[in-house]
């Protein structure tokens, strides 16, 4: 009587605890690969960041370098030669 009863409950709920199991692993599946995916953007983000800051250091770099060169060909400068 009792595997009777067990054979019935494993039929029913069976495909239903299955079915469970699979959306769960499904679930926990996908959101690691969304976490993998936010890590991913977040250190493409930072890179850009870091080569912003570079960009800008050169750029600094460049502005002071160009002032100069102004103040060295300045129209001064040219017709005292």
């Amino acid at each position: 009587m009792v595997l009777l009863l067990l054979n019935i409950a494993v039929q029913h709920y069976g495909p239903v605890f299955s079915g469970i199991a699979a959306g769960l692993i499904c679930k926990s599946y996908f959101a690691w690969q969304m976490q993998n995916k936010i890590k991913d953007y977040q250190k493409d983000i930072e890179k850009s960041r870091e080569k912003v800051f570079e960009l800008e250091a050169l750029n600094d770099t460049l502005k002071k370098r160009l002032q100069d060169m102004e103040g060295y060909f300045s129209k001064d400068r040219i017709s005292m030669n």
